[in-house]
C-alpha cells in the first residue's frame, strides 16, 4: 500500500520542484523601475531615451535591489542600473 502511495504522489511532487525553478514574481524590476532606469540613463549619458532597450533586469544580493541591464541601440553602449523596488534610482554606471 506504501508503494502504490509512493508511485501515486512522486510524479506530483515533481511537478511542484519544477514550478520551483520557474522565475518567479518580483525576481526582475518593476516596470516603472525599468522605465525610470532608462530615463535615468538617457539623462546621464546624454541620448535620447528611445535609443535605450532594456536587456534584462534581476534582482541583485541585496533584498529588494534590482539591476536593470541596457544597451543604446545607436552606440551600442551597454550600462547598468541599480533600483529599489519603489522605482528609486541607486546609481546608472557603463559597462565596458
Amino acid at each position: 500500500m506504501r508503494i502504490r502511495h509512493l508511485l501515486l504522489t512522486a510524479p506530483a511532487l515533481l511537478v511542484l520542484l519544477a514550478g520551483c525553478a520557474i522565475s518567479t514574481p518580483g525576481s526582475q524590476a518593476t516596470a516603472q523601475g525599468q522605465k525610470d532606469c532608462v530615463l535615468a540613463a538617457a539623462r546621464r549619458f546624454k541620448q535620447p531615451p528611445e535609443s535605450y532597450v532594456i536587456e534584462g533586469s534581476g534582482v541583485t544580493t541585496s533584498a529588494d535591489i534590482y539591476e536593470v541591464r541596457l544597451r543604446n541601440t545607436a552606440t551600442g553602449a551597454r550600462a547598468k542600473c541599480t533600483v529599489d523596488q519603489n522605482g528609486t534610482i541607486m546609481g546608472v554606471i557603463e559597462l565596458r
